[in-house]
């Protein structure tokens, strides 16, 4: 059988000719092919798809090795403007460390691979190609059970054509040693640590430092080690990792008025630490949040937290037009927005930084574990093609929310008094982020992607910045009218 598993699957990935890439036409479906002799192969497969884990993405001499622990069935497309040929694998989980990266090719026309998890439920693992060549290239896969790689080599190229049977420089798994492959923030305040293999470990807290210490035996820092980006906001000062013999020693420092605490394993290779603010009791939604609002709206650091949601986000683009993505103008206003708190004296907590898939949940969580003082959700508005006309700004606060309605009041009074916008008025609705949040909370529709006029402000660095300064205010004025 292993002998099947290694024959060729051949996944013809048609990049079209270049009188294709002046077409509109995206999501063009791209045939996949397995010759004759090999049907045996395909008739071996699971009839029900087991869950598969992406671990890591390599680009050798020869062309991309994924490291999986199985055969996906994989299903192709090719998206035009930009030009790019998206690969989707089934039932496939891709690893926390490898979620959202980015990695630069620059070779087989292909410029870079990006690599997220597109569906969480059934899991599907998405590869993106982006290129930079219009020449048709076709893709040779094949797949080592001994190694858990599957191979992919693009064919027609001087390197495949003058030795058909090179393989990519890749090395078996069996005989390594058990790495330390990624730290990650997770959509619940969580700092996770991920592993190659199962670990065990055992910790500390040094309280004169605020820092914890995990030390993990049997372990090495993988050469390829992903770690998060620490934000000026962050409650985590530094992370350290360290080889102490034979042994990883990871020492997380936090700043003062937050502590680690551990929380139950559900992954033998991966541990999660909880972040927490010190005196926090809530851990939970109420189940009535509104009826649980406290005068003092100021967490236990001592200054006023603004929790920033940056709508949608990786898969969910939120509204579009002609390439333009509602999650990345949300995002540039609300880091602007930010920094622009900040430098007011409050302190920031963002639902995301980056172009992650992000739930609903998970956001009011992090504002409710990090007893925020409010929450601004930020987004782009749409409508239909036919009502391409309708521009303005509207602000919503959850129904017979009178402490949302009075911040939601003073921000869209600045908004449309900094940027002349049109006034579609202060409005309330049942949006999951505001209802659910026991703190006041507002979402902000910034204007209308969908009318010329406004979307090309909207992208406009300078009015992105008008509105995240209006919005500022707004919330200044409602921390400091409402500060005990």
């Amino acid at each position: 059988m292993i002998q099947h598993y290694r024959r060729s699957l051949w996944l013809v990935v048609c990049l079209l000719a270049s009188t294709y890439l002046g077409s509109q036409t995206a999501n063009a479906q791209v045939k996949l092919e397995l010759p004759s002799q090999d049907i045996s192969v395909q008739a071996q497969l699971p009839s029900s798809m087991q869950q598969l884990q992406l671990r890591n993405v390599q680009v050798g001499a020869d062309g991309f090795a994924l490291l999986i622990n199985g055969i996906p069935q994989m299903s192709t497309s090719r998206v035009a403007n930009p030009d790019r040929i998206i690969v989707d694998l089934q039932a496939t989980e891709v690893m926390p460390w490898l979620q959202n990266s980015v990695m630069p090719v620059n070779r087989y026309g292909v410029k870079q691979v990006r690599v997220g998890q597109f569906q969480k439920s059934p899991a599907i693992a998405r590869l993106v190609f982006d290129l930079d060549s219009a020449s048709p290239i076709n893709w040779q896969s094949s797949f080592d059970q001994s190694k858990g790689i599957l191979l992919l080599r693009p064919t027609g190229t001087a390197t495949t054509v003058n030795n058909p049977s090179a393989s990519l420089p890749v090395t078996s798994t069996s005989n390594l040693p058990t790495t330390i492959d990624g730290l990650s923030f997770n959509g619940y305040g969580q700092l996770v640590i991920q592993a190659s293999r199962a670990i065990s470990y055992r910790s500390s807290l040094d309280l004169a430092t605020n820092t914890y210490n995990l030390t993990i035996p049997a372990t090495r820092i993988s050469s390829q080690l992903r770690r998060p980006i620490l934000g000026a906001n962050s409650p985590i000062e530094q992370i350290r990792l360290n080889q102490v013999g034979d042994a990883v020693v990871v020492s997380v420092k936090t700043i003062a008025g937050w502590q680690i605490r551990e929380t139950a394993r559900t992954n033998p290779q991966s541990l999660a630490l909880q972040l927490n603010s010190v005196g926090q009791v809530a851990t939970s939604i109420p189940q009535n949040p509104r009826s649980q609002i406290q005068q003092n709206y100021g967490n236990v650091t001592g200054r006023q937290l603004v929790v920033i949601d940056p709508g949608h986000g990786g898969p969910d683009v939120g509204a579009t037009r002609n390439g333009i993505y509602e999650k990345d103008i949300t995002l540039s206003i609300s880091k602007q927005l930010g920094r622009i708190l900040q430098q007011m004296g409050y302190s920031v907590m963002y639902t995301r930084t980056e172009d992650i898939d992000l739930d609903l949940a998970p956001r009011v969580q992090m504002a409710e574990n990090a007893r925020a003082s409010a929450f601004v959700s930020v987004h782009v508005n749409s409508l239909d093609a036919n009502a391409s006309q309708v521009s303005g700004v509207e602000t919503y606060h959850a129904p017979n929310a009178s402490l949302g309605k009075n911040l939601a009041g003073l921000v869209h009074q600045q908004i449309i008094a900094s940027t002349g916008a049109n006034d579609r008025g202060v409005r309330s609705a049942r949006f999951h982020v505001i209802i659910k949040t026991s703190m006041p909370a507002i979402l902000v529709e910034t204007g209308f992607i969908t009318n010329p006029a406004e979307a090309s402000r909207l992208l406009n660095g300078a009015y992105q910045e008008r509105l995240a300064d209006a919005i500022a205010k707004g919330v200044d004025q409602f921390l400091k009218s409402y500060r005990r």
